[in-house]
């Protein structure tokens, strides 16, 4: 089978096969083919050219100018390029879009008003809720509730403390504040049941708990 006129005015009306649609289209896309126009003896390339953008002007809205006859080849390239632009745009918007969805997933604006409920569901993710005034790491399978307004700190499970200043704060429902001094990590723990034992205490002194809660500590934050 060779690419003739007959076979893409035949392709053009719709009457081609599913052999020769297929073969017509390998060779309209393909960039590089040793396929070519296969025209009668009295006929001219150039000619053929003029007359198959005269019949597509035809059909073209009234005012606009003729197109200039572009080689099949070339405008197989352009929409190649046009294809992969599109495809790389799509690509950046998509990675736009997740890193923003990630950012809300794991980080709190700087504080926000009112009461802040945090459930972190994750197995093995470490959420993260910083504000202007400290930063609360909350462990896996934890939650918390934050008043920015008040100070007070209501968890359940494990959560770190880091202040960016000396701060006040009440925490896990004990009674009145504590200080929490800038520069150092506070590591807190609270069973979910009113019977477990609330544990606060400074990050260096982690070896002092007992090594099955230094254990849980280490895997749950990778300290």
């Amino acid at each position: 089978m060779k690419i003739s006129k007959e076979l893409i005015e035949k392709y053009h009306l719709g009457e081609c096969d599913l052999q020769e649609s297929k073969f017509v289209e390998e060779w309209l896309f393909s960039e590089e083919t040793d396929q070519e126009l296969e025209l009668p003896s009295h006929e001219n390339k150039a000619d053929l050219k003029t007359q198959l953008w005269e019949e597509i002007q035809q059909v073209l809205p009234s005012g606009l100018p003729a197109p200039k006859a572009v080689p099949v080849r070339m405008l197989a390239n352009k929409s190649s390029k046009i294809i992969y632009w599109a495809s790389r745009t799509a690509a950046i918007l998509i990675l736009g879009l997740s890193s923003l969805i990630g950012y809300h997933l794991y980080f709190t604006p700087d504080d926000p008003l009112g009461l802040v409920s945090i459930n972190n569901t994750s197995l093995l993710e470490v959420r993260h809720i910083d504000s202007k005034a400290y930063c609360i790491s909350l462990a896996p399978e934890s939650t918390a509730k934050i008043n920015y307004q008040t100070g007070n700190i209501d968890f359940s499970g494990s959560i770190i403390i880091s202040p960016k200043k000396d701060i006040e704060l009440s925490i896990g429902g004990s009674e009145g504040k504590m200080t929490f001094k800038t520069g150092q990590t506070y590591i807190a723990m609270n069973g979910k049941s009113g019977y477990d034992r609330f544990i606060l205490i400074n990050e260096r002194n982690l070896m002092d708990l007992p090594p099955v809660l230094q254990k849980q500590l280490i895997n749950k934050f990778s300290i």
